[in-house]
Formats: structure tokens, C-alpha cells, sequence
């Protein structure tokens, strides 16, 4: 293509466009970087590219004078797209800069009398090529040239440089023609964004240098990474900084210089774009990560793939997220500053888009992202989509705090018009202990059968069958259930679910332990099968339950370790279901004497259980007190009773709460720990209900010591008697031991010897540990008798020592200082062998009362001889009376 010429013309110019640009300003040291650019000098093509204010061009002008380089400078913008006018500039630049080494290039110029860009820079780089000087120009801002007869020269005259003449591109992104050859042959140098932002050590720096006040080392830490070292950003903070709080305000934001930040931001930065970029940007800044899938959902568009790219190219502010594959996020101090531009576009447009954003992050099944944002944005019709659209969802993952979340953002009227919603507070409500909610709520939904769909009718029934076993109407309960059972559609996998569970406690609860076993392993084969992973920890706990009324303690442990990982492998644990668990397993510990773990499992139950209040510690406080009676500590005991008979006298409680708490009362006025009458709660109804299952049996037991020492002593034989016939006719072995060691307790003859004789097999295989430290206390009948293995129960050390973990963590700590070496100490399996054997039990009856093999007692004293440097027993017991 030829030029225009006119012979009249001589060389015009715009001289501002090729001075170098002066600093005007105390520049931070960065030899860093000025090392990085000593390359240059070796390669021909240098490219520095990044956003507005990241010091390019400072960079450049600092680096040639520091080095006192020969150079050329040409300052670009759009006008330079016209080729005659960017062809006069280009050669006079380059002879400038080159000495006046392209005369006859600049005459060709001045008369315009040349075929074409290709062939004037060809010509130029001819007559350079005689100089032996080298020298640099520099091309600043080639983002701004569009012109593709330009850009078409200047990468064949890129490709023809002589080794006299080295070029700097400046611009803020990648330049407009393509470098990939030069990089491939290794002719290239490219610094950026990365490489131009100050890192923590010259963000510190900056501010000393530029502040006339200390700055926190945390501040600059947290500015470093607020701004990610971009020095506009940190420019405009200092200048007019006075303390550390201008920097940063108290939440950890900009302080003073926001202002100044955020319209640097947008005029230089965000309007520089094309409108595209721009809108593309303003759209997707309300995510704090984001990949093309999600920006495609969004916008309904199927290009945001190459938009982030573009984005990446020209270096604005986006940042690859480690670890997750085409995952990105924008600077926090640019999306902030976005965010901010977007509000200007009115609230409604505003919020729209985070509508639209709730439904992108659904879309993609980013379901927990899409709840943070829908509950930020409080809208009842957002959170109503989020509710029908991921709901099932949330409730299979266990997320019943966040459920519970959502449904407080819509009123109960809205959601009682969908039947489907209802079923689903329903649920919430049922996993949060909310009984009563559940009737208020389904009572206009199922008043009137006739009027709602079969399915819907049974999936709402069996709802109402879930609250009603939690109130204890077992009978209405398995009715509920039954009834709906057949009318469940096979897609309701929730209500079925819950049917055969309901079916399955109800069963419990009447005493049916092989049936309820089978109908709750069903219930969690469902819940699996389904992934209701809330559903299916609630089975456990109550396949655990039932071995446990069974009296197979191993299996029952067994299960609740199993429901604990799977929960932990599950992320729930957090569902007040938990405490359910915590709780059972608490009970196991501190039957078999394990109260360290015990108490470690209390703190968890804690956490759990501590959404619901007050109410919830209930049985917190009471296991923890009968620990602390157990161990001898009253003081802790007696501040425990009084919260316990405070919080009776203000909730309602199921039964089985109820038992356990009257019974630690109960304990601690036979230990003479109180000194009030405790508030003791009796209720008739359950009183009088067949004694079928485990909460029952331990209520109405407890009732009958309670009569015991209230004087009716024969009307609590009897009791216990009956209760035993009943237990042992459900198979309720653990509930039948507890009342038959009472009974032999009661009888100091021949009577209570033969109950006491016919168990002391069970006693072996449950180990009913505090239930014999308990009956110990409910007992005015002397504790000393010639029955067999009865000291091996009975004895000062089993209802004390033993089980006194603190006690004895104390002597563990005393024998193991005063007598064992440092590299070789005993065990508290040891020292509960050598506490045995001082308080006179041969090896077989050590064994016995361990419940291990008398070849392991062997094997504990032989390490405990070599331990403490002894050999005969006697020796063992001088340590024993010496500790």
C-alpha cells in the first residue's frame, strides 16, 4: 500500500511524544527489577505489560538512566494509528536515538516518498546496522494501536532488528501483535504484573520511606495483600495518610485513600476496556471465585471462557485459584471497587444480577455458595428458589442449620402453600427437636385428608409420626406410619425413609428389639442407598440403642464408632442428632468406668447441643456431675445438682432425660452432696405405661428407690420384681441386671445371695460398673458379705480407686517419679495391676475383676517388676502403701 505524499511536506511531529518522561518523585529502590531489565541488553525485545499503575514506565525511565543507556522514547496513542504520522515519529525516534545513524531514512520521511512501512523500516535498520553503537527505544503504551497495517510492520520490523537496536514495549497488555515466534526463540523478555508489584519487603519499605509515621508490621502485612502490592494503590493511600488508621480502618478495609483507589480503578483501569470486558467485568465481580461454566449461567452467554482469557492477557487483576483447576477470582481491592460501580447502576438492577448470581451457583451445583448469597440478599423469592430447588439437596447433606436459615427468611404462609416446602420444614423442624412446631404447621395441610393428594397426605402423616414418637405416642406413631406406608410414591425416598425408622423406634419403644433392629437397618439401608446421611446417622444411633437395651455392649459401641466416622467423613457433625449419639455412648463409658473419655465426649455433646440453650445441658450437667460424685468431687457435684434442679423446675423433658436427671439428684442426697429437697419429677402416665423398653425401666426403677427410702419398701421389691419379669420377657438384659443387683443389694440372705449368684456371669460379660457404684448408694443394707467374687465387685478399691481417673493420674505421676525410669514408665494398665495386687487380690481374681486373661496380669506384672526395679509382691505392696 502506497502513502500518501506531498513534496511540499517537511517532517511533522508532535515533540511531547518523544521526550522521556521525567519522575518527578523519590522512587523506591527495586533492584530487583532493574536486574531483571540488565537482560535487555543481551536480547532484543523487552516486553513490559500490566494494568494502569503498576510503574511501568517509571521502571523504564529509572533503569535507563541508572544504567546510562542510549535511548529513544515514543509515547503512543490512538492518533498514532494514522501510518504517516506514526512512520514520522517511529524514524525520528530511532534517529535520535541511534546518534543520527538514518539520514536517508529521515529524508524519505520528511518527502514522504516510500512505498510502505515495511520497506522505511527496513531501510532504517539497514543504516543502524552500520553504527557500532547500540542503543534502545522505547514503544510506550502499544495497547493503544489498532491499525493493523501498523501492527503488520512493526512485527516484521521486530523480526529485522539489527544487534545495535534493543525495543522496550510498554502497555498494559499483551501487545496487539503477536510475540510467540520471539518467545520460542528465546528473544524475548516479558515482565508483568507479578513481577512489577511490590512484595512485602518493599511495601514496608515504600511506607518508611513515604510516611512520616511507624507503620505496624501487621498493617503492611495486610496491605501488601489488600492491594497485591500494586503501587497506584499505594500511592494514593499514603498521600494523605497521618496515622496507621488512614491506611486501614478498623474491619481491615482502606482507609482514607478508598476513595482515590477506587476511581483510579475504574477511570484508568475499568473505561479503558472495551465495553464488553467492561460489562463482563461489572457481571461477574458479585463472585468471589469464579470459572466459565458459572459466568456462562449468568449470563446466558457461551463465550466466557475466551472472556477470562482475554482478561488473563491483559493482566486485570485476575488470579488462577491454587488447587482448583480454571478456577480464578479477582483482586479483592478491584472487585471491591467494581461492587461499588455496580451499585451506581441502580439497587433493583443490582439486585437482579445476585438473583441471578443465587440461580448460577444452583445451576452448577454450587449449592452452599448459592445459600450465602441468597441469604445476604434476603429475598423471600430467591430464597424460595433456593429452598425448592436445593432443599432435598441441603436436607440430605445434614445442613439443617442452614435450612433452618433459609426458612426464617420466608414467612410460614407462603411456605404452607407448597406442599412440598411444608413436608420440608417439617423436617428441619423434627432434626432440630421442634415437635410442636410440626403440629401447628401440618394441621391445616392434613385436617381435611379429602382435600390433599393421597401422597401427600402420607408424606405429611408420616412427618406427624416422626413428632409423635418424640413425644412419646408410640401407638399413634406406628398407626400414622402403617397408614401412609403404601400410599408413598417410590420417589419420596425421604418419607420412606423416615417411615421405616418411625416404624423401627416404635418397635423400640414397645419392646420389640429384634423387629426394631430390623426395621431400623432398613431404614438405614434407604438412608444410604439415597445419601440421607442425617437419616441414616439418626438409624445408627438407634440400631445402637437397641443393642444396647439388648445388653450387647460391644456391638452397640461397636455401631456408634461406625455412625461417628461416617458422620466425620460426612461433615455433620454438628446435627443435634450427634448429641443423641454423644449421648448413648456417654452412658456406655461411664457404666464401664471410663469417665476420661467420658468427659471428652461431654465437651463434644456441648458444642452439639448448644443451639438449643439451656434446655440442652441438661443432660450435660448430669453427666458430668455423676462423674464428679464418682470421682470424689462434691463441691463440683453439688453445683451441678442445683443446675440440674433448676432446670427441671423450668423445662418439660422426654422420660429418659428425666430419669437420668432424678437419678443424679437422687445420688448426690444419699452422698449427703445437698442439703434441698431435689425437685424430682414423677409423672403418673409414665409411671403406669408397661415398663417395655430401656427409659421406661430405668423410670420407674428409679421411682421404686425413691418409694424404698421414702419407707414402702415392699411395694419397691415388688416393683423391681416386676420389672425384671418384664425385662427379662423383652430381652432388656442391661435394665434387668441394674434392678436384680438392687434387689440382691436389698436382701442381706439367702435370697439375695441366689439373684446375685445367678448373675455374676452377666456381671463378667456388661460390666455394670457405675450401675454397683449407684446401687451402692441406694442401699441401707451392709455392703460387707461372704458372696462369691463379691470383694472382686464390692471392694473399697473397685467403688473408688479404680474408677477415680483423677486420683489415679495423680499417682501414675507420683510412682513413675519416685521409682521408674524416665525412658521406660508405667502404664495406667500397669498401675491399676499394682494398686490390685496392694489391695490383696491374687492373679485370678485380678483378672477377674479386669476382665482380662490371667496370662495378660502375668505379662502387666512382669513389665511392672522390671519398671520398678522389684521382684517379689511384697515389694509391690510397700510401693502401694507408700503412694
Amino acid at each position: 500500500m502506497s502513502l500518501n505524499k506531498n513534496n511540499n511536506q517537511s517532517l511533522w511531529i508532535q515533540p511531547y511524544k518523544l521526550i522521556t518522561p521525567s519522575i518527578n518523585q523519590k522512587l523506591l529502590a527495586r533492584e530487583r527489577l532493574l536486574t531483571l531489565l540488565d537482560q535487555s541488553q543481551s536480547i532484543p525485545i523487552t516486553c513490559v505489560y500490566s494494568p494502569a499503575g503498576f510503574g511501568k514506565s517509571t521502571l523504564v525511565v529509572n533503569w535507563l538512566q541508572e544504567r546510562k543507556l542510549a535511548n529513544g522514547w515514543y509515547s503512543l496513542d490512538i492518533n498514532d494509528n494514522e501510518p504517516s504520522y506514526f512512520a514520522n515519529h517511529l524514524i525520528y525516534a530511532l534517529h535520535h536515538a541511534s546518534g543520527g545513524q538514518c539520514p536517508h531514512t529521515l529524508a524519505l520521511v520528511q518527502q514522504q516518498e516510500y512505498a510502505n512501512l515495511h520497506s522505511l523500516l527496513a531501510k532504517a535498520m539497514m543504516e543502524i546496522a552500520q553504527s557500532p553503537n547500540s542503543f534502545f527505544i522505547v514503544l510506550d503504551d502499544v495497547h493503544t494501536l489498532t491499525n493493523s497495517v501498523i501492527l503488520d510492520a512493526l512485527r516484521h520490523w521486530l523480526k529485522l532488528l539489527p544487534a545495535q537496536v534493543h525495543v522496550i514495549l510498554c502497555c498494559q497488555n499483551e501487545p496487539p501483535m503477536s510475540l510467540s515466534a520471539f518467545r520460542v526463540k528465546g528473544r524475548l523478555i516479558e515482565i508483568g504484573a507479578e513481577q512489577l508489584a511490590f512484595n512485602e519487603a518493599e511495601t514496608a519499605q515504600f511506607l518508611a520511606q513515604n510516611l512520616d509515621f511507624q507503620v505496624p508490621v501487621t498493617v503492611a502485612q495486610e496491605l501488601a495483600a489488600l492491594t497485591a502490592g500494586w503501587p497506584a494503590a499505594m500511592q494514593l493511600i499514603t498521600r494523605s495518610a497521618r496515622s496507621a488508621t488512614d491506611l486501614l480502618d478498623a474491619s481491615g478495609r482502606l482507609g482514607q485513600g478508598a476513595f482515590e483507589v477506587d476511581e483510579f480503578l475504574i477511570q484508568e483501569v475499568l473505561l479503558q476496556q472495551p465495553e464488553k470486558i467492561q460489562n463482563f467485568l461489572l457481571n461477574i465481580c458479585v463472585f468471589e471465585q469464579f470459572n466459565a461454566a458459572l459466568c456462562d449461567s449468568l449470563l446466558g452467554t457461551q463465550d466466557s471462557d475466551s472472556l477470562i482469557y482475554e482478561l488473563e492477557q491483559r493482566q486485570l487483576f485476575i488470579h488462577r485459584v491454587e488447587g482448583q483447576e480454571r478456577w480464578y477470582r479477582l483482586q479483592d481491592i478491584f472487585r471491591d471497587s467494581l461492587l461499588k460501580q455496580q451499585l451506581k447502576l441502580g439497587s433493583e438492577q443490582q439486585q437482579a444480577l445476585l438473583g441471578r448470581a443465587v440461580d448460577a451457583y444452583l445451576d452448577n451445583q454450587l449449592i452452599i455458595e448459592g445459600v450465602q448469597l441468597g441469604l445476604n440478599l434476603k429475598q423471600e423469592s430467591v430464597v424460595l428458589s433456593i429452598l425448592s430447588r436445593s432443599g432435598i439437596d441441603l436436607y440430605q447433606r445434614g445442613q439443617f442449620n442452614t435450612l433452618t436459615k433459609l426458612f426464617d427468611c420466608v414467612r410460614v404462609e407462603t411456605v404452607k402453600q407448597d406442599a412440598r416446602l411444608t413436608l420440608l420444614l417439617s423436617w428441619v423442624l423434627l432434626a432440630t427437636y421442634r415437635e410442636d412446631d410440626v403440629g401447628k404447621l401440618l394441621q391445616d395441610c392434613v385436617a381435611d385428608s379429602q382435600d390433599v393428594p393421597a401422597e401427600v397426605w402420607a408424606e405429611h402423616s408420616v412427618a406427624q409420626a416422626q413428632a409423635a414418637i418424640n413425644v412419646e405416642e408410640f401407638e399413634r406413631a406406628q398407626t400414622l406410619a402403617e397408614q401412609a406406608i403404601n400410599q408413598l410414591k417410590p420417589e419420596s425416598f425421604v418419607s420412606r425413609t423416615v417411615t421405616y425408622s418411625v416404624l423401627g423406634q416404635s418397635a423400640l419403644c414397645r419392646g420389640e428389639l429384634s423387629n426394631a433392629v430390623s426395621l431400623l437397618k432398613e431404614a438405614e439401608k434407604h438412608a444410604f442407598e439415597n445419601k440421607l446421611v442425617q437419616q441414616r446417622l439418626w438409624s445408627m444411633c438407634l440400631i445402637s440403642d437397641a443393642y444396647t437395651a439388648w445388653g450387647q455392649i460391644d456391638t452397640a459401641l461397636a455401631v456408634q464408632q461406625s455412625a461417628i466416622d461416617m458422620a466425620h467423613d460426612n461433615c455433620i457433625e454438628d446435627v443435634l442428632h450427634m448429641e443423641f449419639l454423644y449421648r448413648n455412648r456417654t452412658h456406655l463409658l461411664i457404666e464401664q468406668g471410663d469417665l476420661s473419655q467420658a468427659d471428652r465426649l461431654l465437651l463434644k455433646s456441648e458444642q452439639v447441643i448448644e443451639p438449643l440453650g439451656n434446655y440442652g445441658l441438661l443432660n450435660i450437667h448430669v453427666h458430668r456431675g455423676l462423674i464428679a460424685l464418682w470421682r470424689g468431687q462434691q463441691e463440683v457435684a453439688r453445683n451441678l445438682a442445683f443446675q440440674v434442679n433448676y432446670l427441671l423446675q423450668s423445662y418439660e423433658y422426654h422420660t429418659d432425660w428425666l430419669a437420668y436427671a432424678n437419678e443424679f439428684l437422687m445420688a448426690c442426697q444419699r452422698a449427703g452432696v445437698i442439703n434441698f429437697e431435689p425437685h424430682l419429677v414423677w409423672r403418673e402416665k409414665h409411671l403406669n405405661c408397661p415398663p417395655n423398653n430401656h427409659f421406661y425401666q430405668h423410670y420407674q426403677r428409679l421411682h421404686a428407690i425413691h418409694g424404698y427410702f421414702q419407707g414402702n419398701r415392699q411395694g419397691a421389691i415388688a416393683t423391681l420384681k416386676s420389672l425384671v419379669n418384664t425385662a427379662d420377657h423383652f430381652g432388656l438384659r442391661l435394665q434387668s441386671l441394674k434392678s436384680k443387683i438392687l434387689l440382691a443389694l436389698w436382701h442381706n440372705n439367702e435370697d439375695g445371695l441366689k439373684i446375685w449368684a445367678a448373675e455374676l456371669a452377666q456381671l463378667v460379660e456388661l460390666k455394670p460398673l457405675q450401675s454397683l457404684w449407684l446401687s451402692s448408694l441406694f442401699c441401707d443394707e451392709p455392703l460387707a458379705r461372704e458372696w462369691p467374687d463379691w470383694n472382686i465387685w464390692f471392694s473399697q478399691h473397685q467403688i473408688s480407686s479404680e474408677i477415680n481417673t483423677q486420683q489415679n493420674d495423680q499417682l501414675l505421676e507420683n510412682l513413675n517419679a519416685q521409682y521408674a525410669d524416665p525412658q521406660d514408665l508405667v502404664t495406667p494398665k500397669e498401675l491399676q495391676v499394682l494398686l490390685l495386687i496392694g489391695a490383696g487380690l491374687n492373679n485370678d481374681e485380678i483378672a477377674s475383676s479386669m476382665h482380662i486373661a490371667v496370662s495378660t496380669v502375668k505379662s502387666h506384672i512382669r513389665r511392672l517388676y522390671r519398671k520398678l526395679d522389684i521382684s517379689k509382691r511384697s515389694q509391690a505392696i510397700q510401693i502401694c502403701q507408700h503412694l
